[in-house]
């Protein structure tokens, strides 16, 4: 169960870095959840198809490009850690990279919770903020 675990969330990371969104869906439960840190544009807990929403917005609104995986980390039947850099573009055009650790839980082979700490939630906001029209963050709770 713990490896399986393990390459289902590298499986996810490669499906993301491919632009596969779609085959996400069968990783996941349908009530999963996403957790979003404080300080982050989209903060709070996000369930089913409304995390999926909110997570694609937030990787439209810092540019986000491309994930580098440097570990994943599998502690019995249930919890895995992702350790890994995001990859992207601000406002102006200048790259950045952000690490982030993302803890995931896993029922029944299944995704039912995400958490993404950004290592740097300042620059997250910067990022977000250049991006938009105004310089402060998009709203990222709206509909699609």
């Amino acid at each position: 169960m713990t490896q399986r675990n393990r390459d289902h969330v590298r499986w996810i990371y490669e499906c993301v870095n491919n632009g596969d969104f779609a085959g996400l869906a069968a990783t996941r439960r349908p009530d999963y959840r996403l957790m979003q840190a404080p300080g982050h544009p989209a903060a709070g807990t996000w369930i089913g198809e409304e995390a999926t929403a909110v997570g694609g917005r937030g990787f439209a609104a810092l540019g986000t490009s491309s994930i580098t995986v440097h570990e994943i980390v599998a502690d019995g039947p249930h919890r895995v850690i992702g350790l890994i850099d995001l990859h992207g573009t601000d406002g102006d055009g200048n790259p950045w990279t952000m690490p982030v650790a993302e803890c995931w839980w896993f029922e029944d082979g299944l995704m039912a919770e995400v958490r993404p700490f950004y290592w740097n939630m300042i620059e997250v906001q910067r990022i977000v903020g250049s991006r938009s029209d105004a310089g402060s963050p998009p709203a990222l709770h709206g509909p699609n």
